[in-house]
């Protein structure tokens, strides 16, 4: 499998504002990510959340960019830190088949 996300389609970006009431960290933003070789994948999104609610983000689709910086290469723990540092966040998925 390729290590990068250039084999997957387009990209698409999000701003969101995590809610409370989904949990304190990145799950706030009602979103669940598992790491990959080609980068954190969304493996959940929760009804009613804020990730559902832009009809964009899918199980499968790959973080690319978090607050308009390459996330490649970066720890998948870092990254998540980063997203949980702040109460508003810009995401850049490529849209996925990951599964």
């Amino acid at each position: 499998m390729e290590d990068d996300a250039s084999f997957l389609g387009g990209t698409y970006t999000v701003h969101l504002t995590r809610s409370l009431g989904l949990g304190q960290g990145v799950m706030g933003y009602g979103m669940q990510f598992e790491p990959r070789p080609v980068g954190p994948v969304v493996t959940k999104v929760f009804p009613g959340g804020e990730a559902f609610r832009t009809g964009l983000i899918q199980p499968g689709d790959v973080l690319v960019e978090v607050n308009n910086q390459t996330i490649k290469d970066v720890p998948f723990m870092s990254v998540m830190d980063s997203v949980v540092a702040t109460q508003t966040c810009s995401f850049t998925f490529a849209s996925g088949p990951v599964r």
